[in-house]
């Protein structure tokens, strides 16, 4: 309890009660997070405070407010210009194409859309177009390497393929001048028993003649097959061309009926069947040279030329006259008709009837 004590009686003041202090509590340890809070929010009251007051009357000493009150909170935010922030009229923006490899439909679906998210499909699609684009350039690159790679393996092949025979014959002569005493199995058997080592080398040379043998034969087949399969498109490449040019093969009547006549023709020239299957087939080499090929040439000139000369036969052969309707024939063409028409009557019959007629006809004409 606290001790309370009188003051003396005299004296003009009444006597003020004295009250012995309590000890203050110990003042409580705080981090750096909550001591920050706590300025932070001491200096947010101030400022309220300070909104809070009526203005003060303008005096010859302003007051200089403290810039700890002043200062802007961590949390707030500049006011951005409303003249920065103005977005542009979407009317005014040119219009977004839709994706050129979009449907019809979904064009005109794109067109519905926000222009926000247009926005962002164009450059998604912008994107994987250029993605695209990348990889058929790589994809291309690529193919053109590997063509390069395969044409010089193949010119590399082939050149190996036609030194082969000469190869394979420069061991046989090899063959012949270093083991020309071996000639039958029996030759050999009895060098493998008198000298192993000659017997060793003679073995190894064989096995090398044999392998470029077995090469030789590969490369042959392969050569073989690469040729069939050359002759086969050529020979349905050409055989469109003709049925392009000539019309009547497509159909399968008329192109037995030429094949047969054109068979017929050939053998007349002094062709064998032998010899047109092979040349057929493209198995035997055919030159111009031949004298059976240059008298067919000379048979397919004198067609045209006679075709030609039908034509202009034709051309210069006179016509009548034309006549116009209602206007009346020449004199006498009826008549010069009639001549003609008794003189080819007379020439298919030969009949006595039809030769007076056409000479009474004769006489009538020259007395008109």
């Amino acid at each position: 309890m606290s001790d309370i004590s009188n003051a003396p009686a005299g004296g003009d003041s009444a006597p003020a009660p004295v009250v012995a202090s309590t000890p203050a509590p110990a003042p409580q340890t705080l981090t750096a997070s909550e001591a920050g809070r706590a300025l932070a929010q001491r200096r947010f009251e101030k400022l309220r405070e300070l909104q809070a007051a009526p203005d003060p009357a303008p005096s010859a000493d302003p007051v200089e407010t403290p810039q700890e009150l002043v200062e802007t909170p961590n949390d707030a935010q500049p006011e951005a210009d409303p003249v920065e922030t103005q977005e542009a009229d979407p009317a005014e923006l040119p219009p977004i194409e839709p994706p050129r490899s979009w449907t019809k439909d979904e064009k005109e679906e794109f067109a519905t859309y926000p222009r926000e998210a247009q926005e962002k499909i164009a450059r998604r699609e912008q994107e994987r177009e250029r993605a695209v684009r990348q990889s058929q350039n790589e994809a291309a690159e690529q193919r053109k390497a590997i063509e390069a790679q395969r044409t010089e393996a193949e010119k590399v092949r082939q050149e190996y393929e036609a030194k082969l025979p000469a190869i394979v014959q420069a061991l046989q002569e090899f063959q012949g001048g270093q083991f020309s005493d071996i000639k039958t199995p029996a030759d050999a058997q009895k060098l493998a028993a008198e000298d192993p080592f000659r017997y060793l080398q003679y073995d190894a040379h064989q096995k090398q003649v044999a392998a470029l043998h077995a090469e030789l034969n590969g490369a042959q087949e392969r050569q073989a097959r690469e040729w069939q399969s050359k002759w086969a498109e050529f020979a349905h490449n050409e055989d469109k061309k003709i049925a392009e040019r000539i019309p009547e093969l497509a159909d399968p009547v008329q192109r037995t009926k030429v094949q047969e006549s054109a068979l017929s023709y050939l053998k007349d020239t002094g062709f064998t069947e032998s010899e047109l299957g092979s040349a057929w087939n493209g198995q035997a080499s055919l030159s111009l040279r031949d004298h059976r090929v240059q008298s067919m040439i000379r048979d397919a000139v004198k067609y045209r030329e006679g075709q030609e000369s039908a034509k202009k036969a034709i051309t210069a052969k006179p016509l009548p006259p034309v006549q116009r309707p209602g206007v009346a024939p020449p004199r006498g063409a009826a008549a010069d008709q009639n001549i003609q028409t008794l003189s080819k009557k007379l020439e298919s019959s030969g009949k006595v009837d039809d030769a007076v007629a056409l000479v009474l006809a004769r006489r009538r004409a020259a007395a008109k």
